[in-house]
């Protein structure tokens, strides 16, 4: 596995998960102020909504592409990927996969990512 190409998938993951995971808290809260309290959509909720319909994918891109480099099994992936889905789920998940590939480059090459 080369490191240039392997450390720019790992960052891209990486950031995809933090993107998606802020975007979806944010939209969380203001779906909680809508419809749990009855206040008012601010202007620009609709196309928050969309935006992150466009984030998603891209995340779920990144998670397979990292998936091929590090040879996660199917279910892992898909795991993975559904973290995406759940408030604070892809941050934690981020952390752990954080976590599994420094273990696994601390024993193939030393340390050079996290």
């Amino acid at each position: 596995m080369k490191r240039d190409g392997f450390a720019k998938q790992w960052m891209f993951y990486r950031i995809m998960a933090v993107v998606v995971g802020s975007v979806l808290l944010v939209l969380t809260g203001f779906l909680i102020s809508v419809r749990g309290l009855q206040n008012e959509e601010p202007a620009f909720y609709a196309a928050a909504w969309t935006a992150h319909g466009y984030l998603f994918p891209v995340y779920v891109v990144a998670t397979f592409m990292l998936s091929t480099k590090l040879k996660w099994s199917f279910g892992k992936t898909i795991l993975i990927m559904l973290a995406g889905t759940i408030p604070f789920m892809s941050f934690l998940t981020e952390r752990n996969v954080a976590k599994e590939v420094s273990r696994s480059n601390d024993a193939a090459a030393g340390g050079f990512l996290v």
